[in-house]
């Protein structure tokens, strides 16, 4: 008889339509019931999701119970972590997973032991390097859901997952029926006739081995007297079930891996269960702050904290953790994804303005700190580093001057944009011999560019004076501007490109359309047809290096669903963008408008002037090439249209025949290409949580909301109305599917942030906690211009470096190779100077090696020697 592994457990989202509050209430009797279950059936286990952030919530209002749960953890009767939250897998940075990894780790340490599963029951689909990502954090396994198309990927649902180089290979459990196959289990003819044994007899007709049925589902509560009720089903049905868990299921598995297929690639298909292709831009705001904030913790804080501690500034990496920890929670699949009630969006907005101040009075912490330390006058700026490889190039930075026009020495500088804030009188001035009231005089706050070379994770202090020059931005009556080879135009209604080869007409424009779907996806209006922006307005500038053509439009759109159906355009509309071409010929586009119309969606189209023949997507250390499938008779395979929607994180090349151009943004996380033209999708607002009967998804509702007994739920903050939105891209032309090595470096560059700040006295509250910041009587001795790598310049790609979460006095640093080649580091002259131990993600041991396999990872441990 075919041996049939029951998994008890409950698939607990922190927040969907209700919120993380609700979550708690219902943990505090449910929670305390599994462990009064285990305690009385030593038998029975029990798995709580995946995630360590319910279970310490949990834990803050009984504390007294952590022996308890300690005891069941160790008798493997309660299964918990491996990760932080459930993430998302799709619009989430590899990093971003590993720290949910690495926190999760972190955390379960105090409860004994974690779940070695790579468990994420319920996320809508996953990227192509989730092999790379979860070997990096420990685990050689996964066990999930959506995704899996056993027509085209695989033959069965347990196979092996290979990374994108063919290395880092995991193996791989799907439950293609999902996490609630086996669900309130009983012991009835009913249930066993009518839905248990049909589920195996479905997963038979692909595996002739053992079989996985998971029993739970969201929030539900542990099976009491469980090994009972598996008797008696037993008695009643064909097959051998049995008491398991997920990691008993994955060591039967192994014992016959030879026969297991390999698969390499993404698992995006709507095959056996909806993944919601077009969820990645719903609730814009939100997931705009989200992607920024990672960057931020990522690029900025965490370097600057690896720098703090090395100048021997000592701020807790608990806070760090804390930040994450907020974001963490804000990137859980249902969280990121946007399927949430407005009062969730409340919750996730709220954690993100914390996880944000935590970051921003860190840096501010850092950099005062540092500069106090130097002694810095007012006409200083000092100028950080946070990349491992020395940089050369422009930075911007934010000056206040009582002078409108000042001049760095020993450096160009150019300022960008000039603001005056007036004087103020009455002013109380504290000093020794009493208050006085004075009259504050106005100053400037100029953003400046300036040319600079800086050390690799490092600062230099630079110094600037008043200067008479005042170099103002020239309007010039030519519709166009020009780079050193390419030229952008405008003839009075659409763009143009322009270069030695090509001429491109209608280059970029903004489409409107209507949006009849909900917060899981995107459904157009039958019979309607998408819009067309047009542009009115023209101006163009001309100041140092730069030229720049500025685009308005002003146009009526339908205010609402109806006003599409009656074609009533009734709403105004106005919109800009901005052209701005570099001296290595980059166009720098960003387009602004306030969001004024309800059920829409708006898309920024490149027009590439050829037929699109592929995308290159950037994916978790690694590129992705994707063409688009056919959609006709889609109904017969899929569960919702399969659009070409596709996810990329941060870079996209646009192949055709002849040239590709190279796209870089941090503002949104999906494109499509059809035809010449590749859309980004800016903002697409909705009035529902879930609908049923979409064009693009036929049948039920997604999110409960047709379900008996549930309401519709409706969403007026994912409308965005009168949101202000922003979005900033950067395109260049380039060769037929462009080197991955060069594109990576590309992105690297852009990425990098803008770390500055000015010892002043004008305005305190520039920096948010400058004037409660502390000078400590400390002997710290650095000098202008410092490197934590003491002059060396890392030239290979890091996807991350941060200070360790276990050693007192090293950081991590993690390369990454993008590329198709394996790739040789030269760790002995990196790193000649420190003593270097290679760990994983989870900072333990590995085998010593300097190559980087295939779209692959490398960390090490570095320590002073």
């Amino acid at each position: 008889m075919t041996n049939v592994h029951i998994v008890n457990h409950t698939h607990w989202d922190r927040e969907w339509y209700f919120t993380s509050m609700d979550a708690l209430v219902l943990s505090d009797q449910l929670f305390s019931d599994i462990l009064t279950e285990l305690e009385e059936h030593k038998e029975a286990n029990f798995v709580l999701d995946g995630q360590l952030s319910i279970l310490d919530e949990f834990i803050s209002l009984y504390p007294e119970k952590i022996t308890e749960i300690k005891t069941l953890v160790k008798k493997n009767q309660l299964f918990i972590g491996p990760w932080y939250t459930q993430s998302d897998a799709n619009f989430t940075s590899g990093e971003a997973i590993l720290r949910n990894a690495m926190i999760g780790d972190f955390e379960s340490k105090k409860y004994g032991k974690k779940m070695c599963i790579g468990y994420l029951p319920d996320t809508f689909g996953f990227n192509a390097q989730m092999p790379v990502i979860l070997q990096e954090a420990g685990l050689d396994n996964i066990v999930m859901w959506r995704g899996l198309n056993l027509n085209k990927h695989v033959k069965s649902p347990y196979f092996k997952w290979a990374g994108m180089g063919n290395k880092n290979t995991v193996y791989a459990i799907n439950m293609p029926q999902g996490y609630g196959t086996g669900m309130l289990l009983e012991d009835s003819v009913d249930f066993v006739d009518g839905r248990l044994d049909p589920a195996v007899k479905f997963i038979k007709a692909y595996v002739d081995k053992d079989i996985l049925i998971p029993s739970g589902n969201d929030q539900l509560a542990i099976i009491h007297d469980l090994k009972k009720q598996i008797d008696k089903i037993n008695k009643i049905g064909k097959y051998n079930y049995q008491i398991s868990s997920y990691p008993n299921f994955l060591e039967t598995l192994k014992k016959d891996a030879s026969s297991l297929e390999t698969y390499k690639g993404e698992l995006r298909d709507p095959v056996l269960a909806r993944i919601h292709k077009t969820i990645g831009s719903v609730r814009m705001d939100i997931k705009q702050e989200i992607f920024h904030l990672e960057d931020k913790l990522t690029f900025r804080i965490e370097p600057l904290m690896v720098i703090a501690k090395k100048v021997g500034i000592n701020l807790s990496n608990r806070l760090l953790v804390l930040a994450w920890k907020k974001l963490l929670e804000c990137q859980a699949h249902d969280s990121l994804s946007g399927c949430v009630s407005d009062s969730v969006a409340n919750d996730i907005k709220h954690r993100l303005k914390e996880s944000n101040e935590i970051c921003n009075s860190i840096e501010n912490i850092i950099l005062k700190q540092i500069s106090d330390y130097l002694d810095m006058k007012e006409n200083e700026i000092l100028v950080v580093n946070s990349s491992v490889k020395k940089f050369i190039g422009n930075k911007t930075v934010t000056v206040l001057s009582k002078n409108p026009n000042i001049c760095f020495e020993e450096i160009e500088s150019q300022v960008l944009n000039s603001k005056y804030v007036d004087s103020r009188e009455n002013i109380l001035n504290e000093t020794p011999a009493g208050n006085q009231y004075i009259t504050e005089d106005g100053y400037y706050i100029l953003t400046i560019e300036i040319k600079c070379e800086l050390p690799p994770l490092g600062f230099k202090v630079y110094r600037f004076n008043s200067d008479s020059y005042d170099e103002q931005k020239v309007m010039v009556k030519n519709k166009s501007i020009k780079g050193k080879k390419i030229e952008i135009l405008f003839d009075g209604s659409t763009v143009i490109y322009k270069d030695q080869n090509v001429k491109i007409f209608d280059f970029v424009s903004l489409i409107d359309e209507g949006n009849a779907g909900d917060t899981y996806d995107f459904s157009p209006l039958k019979n309607a047809m998408a819009s067309r922006l047009e542009f009115n307005h023209c101006i163009c500038y001309s100041f140092g290096e730069y030229e720049e053509m500025k685009l308005e439009g002003n146009v009526k759109l339908p205010y609402t669903l109806e006003d599409r159906i009656n074609h009533t355009s009734n709403k105004e509309f106005n919109f800009k963008i901005d052209f701005l071409i570099d001296k290595n010929d980059e166009i720098k586009i960003k387009v602004d408008f306030e969001n004024t119309v309800l059920n829409h969606r708006v898309r920024l189209a490149l027009n590439m002037g050829e037929v699109i023949k592929y995308a290159k997507a950037s994916i978790p250390f690694g590129y992705i090439k994707r063409e688009n499938i056919p959609l006709n008779h889609w109904k017969d395979k899929y569960v919702e249209m399969p659009v070409n929607v596709e996810p990329f994180d941060k870079e996209v090349s646009v192949n055709t025949d002849n040239y590709s151009f190279n796209v870089f943004t941090t503002d949104t996380r999906e494109y499509e290409y059809l035809g010449n033209k590749i859309y980004f999708t800016l903002v697409a607002t909705t009035d529902s949580l879930g609908k049923p009967n979409l064009l693009y998804r036929p049948g039920r509702a997604s999110g409960d909301t047709t379900k008996k007994g549930h309401i519709m739920i409706n969403t007026p903050m994912a409308q965005l109305e009168h949101q202000k939105m922003s979005f900033e891209f950067w395109i260049k032309k380039d060769k037929v599917n462009p080197n991955e090595l060069r594109l990576a470096e590309w992105k690297h560059q852009k990425i990098l942030p803008n770390i500055a700040y000015q010892n002043q006295n004008l305005n305190y509250f520039i920096n948010r906690i400058d004037n409660k910041i502390q000078k400590f009587d400390k002997n710290i001795f650095i000098e202008r211009e410092y490197s934590v790598l003491q002059g060396m310049s890392i030239e290979n790609l890091v996807s991350s470096v941060y200070n360790s979460y276990y050693e007192k006095d090293a950081f991590v640093i993690r390369f990454e190779n993008p590329t198709n080649e394996p790739i040789q580091l030269p760790i002995d002259t990196y790193f000649d100077r420190f003593q270097v131990t290679r760990i994983n993600a989870l900072e333990e041991e590995q085998t010593m090696t300097s190559t980087i396999d295939e779209y692959g990872v490398l960390s090490f441990l570095v320590k002073t020697k």
